[in-house]
């Protein structure tokens, strides 16, 4: 059935998103890694009275060989459609409340289920290790079919929202702090590059925290990356100097979640100018940054332009053709696409009217205009590009 190459897909793809080495400590090959087992659940039925109970879906742990931190992803598909990923747990449990599975369910974003009806949906896990980059370290359960009764979704059309990540990075301010994107609709999964260095450069360490709004009014997340605080009494989180890929995974009542920190050793334009990573891609820098610590605005700007989070290079006698951004001079994170204001996490390829052996400048916002994100309900990716001839 399609559903099935679908499943194989995301288990493979799941994997491949993962940014760092297979662990080499690990006692086990991938092949005699043991896949989850899903168990076995009830049909469920929801109505206009049971929206607030809850569904817990549970599995067998996974043993990779060596203490890992693993994450079992849970995937639904319906008919025709793609795998949809409901939700991620680091235990081998997942409870979400009806209402929040139906509302994914019957989403025309997600599986389209029908509203008001009962159909079968399949249900599967994929588990992974955080350091997996190898596609056979990724295991898929099997395929436990339920027929769900559905209503229709109680849920306001869905906006894409930022998490704030105030610290000494940037002044301690909320209101103009660099941001992580929710990852899907109502995911609670927020994703993105951050430059978590002081402007003191004798400072070798980094604290910060996170908030939902742009205020210490609202959540006020920190005190432990495994175990996210929300409170005024929250403590601040520490990181060893420098730039990383944070993702931060919240409850459904944002009361508690989890961080990783992935550091970044480069983001990158990669493209026909250098045969697609042929000959080395040329590194981008925080734009703006500044370079002389005696300067006396050297650490309002250096708070700006890590407030800003847009990444930039020049790349001389630029000739033209396609190009993309990635990280890590690898292709498991990548951006691009048709549409410079709004390219897409691994995307399609850029083009650009600029060249003709010229000097051309090219720039990625991962910030993103939060303001009028906030009005789009067709919820655009946030993360925008520019090309321009560098001019004297």
């Amino acid at each position: 059935m399609k559903f099935l190459k679908y499943i194989s897909c995301a288990a493979a793809a799941l994997a491949l998103f993962a940014c760092q080495e297979v662990d080499k400590t690990c006692a086990l090959p991938a092949d005699r890694v043991e896949a989850p087992v899903m168990d076995e659940h009830s049909d469920i039925v929801i109505d206009a009275d049971n929206l607030s109970s809850e569904v817990t879906f549970t599995w067998s742990a996974v043993d990779y060989g060596y203490y890992a931190a693993v994450s079992y992803a849970l995937y639904c598909v319906y008919g025709e459609s793609d795998p949809y990923q409901i939700g991620e747990s680091y235990t081998t449990s997942y409870t979400l409340t009806k209402e929040a599975l139906n509302n994914a369910l019957v989403n025309d974003k997600g599986l389209a289920v029908p509203a008001e009806a009962t159909s079968t949906v399949f249900f599967y896990i994929v588990s992974s290790i955080s350091t997996a980059s190898d596609s056979d370290y990724a295991k898929q359960s099997n395929v436990v079919a339920l027929d769900v009764t559905t209503v229709k979704s109680t849920s306001a059309p869905w906006v894409r929202r930022p998490l704030y990540v105030p610290g000494a990075h940037q002044g301690w301010s909320p209101s103009t702090a660099p941001v992580l994107w929710e990852n899907g609709e109502n995911s609670d999964v927020y994703e993105g590059p951050v430059y978590l260095v002081q402007a003191d450069p004798e400072a070798k360490t980094c604290d910060f925290k996170f908030t939902d709004t742009p205020s210490w009014d609202g959540g006020n997340f920190g005190t432990s990356l495994d175990a996210l605080e929300n409170g005024g009494g929250s403590g601040n989180l520490t990181a060893e100097a420098g730039t990383y890929w944070v993702k931060v995974t919240l409850d459904a009542d944002h009361s508690t979640g989890s961080v990783k920190l992935t550091p970044i050793t480069a983001i990158s334009v990669v493209g026909a100018y250098n045969d697609w990573g042929a000959t080395p891609d040329v590194d981008m820098t925080l734009a703006g940054l500044p370079t002389d610590p005696d300067d006396p605005d050297f650490e309002a700007k250096h708070n700006a332009a890590v407030n800003a989070q847009v990444w930039e290079c020049t790349i001389p006698g630029f000739t033209g053709g396609e190009f993309k951004f990635r990280l890590d001079h690898d292709w498991a994170d990548s951006w691009g696409g048709d549409n410079l204001d709004h390219i897409d996490y691994n995307g399609s390829n850029c083009s650009t009217s600029v060249m003709g052996d010229v000097d051309v400048r090219f720039t990625i916002d991962f910030h993103g205009d939060i303001a009028a994100l906030a009005e789009d309900t067709t919820n655009p990716s946030p993360v925008s590009a520019t090309v321009e001839k560098v001019t004297e």
